[in-house]
């Protein structure tokens, strides 16, 4: 489904995601049957959107990584400046969310905002900052 903002294909994220990211008001118009994306574009207002509509940034209750937050793992609570000053340390981000993750710590279908694990994006942006 095209985000009705921008006209750019969003990523579908599970209903259990939307729900704990969304406030009491928005959640009251929360269509539970319909499926809901997440636009990734930085630049758009819209968060979250679904047939009954979009939820916007002043309606989530948790910085969003793809609208510019710093945070990027919502389970072990990296951030960009986090991953920088333990790079610079020497330590290995990607080991530590690796292990939570095989040791089933991680909560990512709920935590994080596109409903799937961060691994992806954490190791990107380590890539980026070495």
């Amino acid at each position: 489904m095209l985000c009705p903002q921008n006209g750019k294909i969003g990523l579908e994220v599970p209903l259990k995601t939307v729900k704990n990211f969304l406030t009491g008001k928005a959640l009251a118009r929360l269509d539970p049957e319909s499926p809901h994306y997440l636009c990734q574009d930085p630049a758009c207002p819209v968060v979250y959107y679904g047939q009954e509509g979009v939820y916007t940034l002043e309606e989530v209750r948790f910085p969003i990584y793809d609208k510019g937050a710093s945070l990027i793992c919502y389970c072990f609570d990296w951030t960009r400046e986090g991953l920088a000053e333990a790079l610079s340390q020497g330590l290995d981000p990607v080991v530590q969310v690796e292990g939570g993750v095989r040791a089933k710590r991680c909560a990512c279908d709920q935590r994080n905002p596109r409903g799937r694990c961060c691994l992806s994006t954490l190791k990107a942006e380590v890539a980026r900052l070495a």
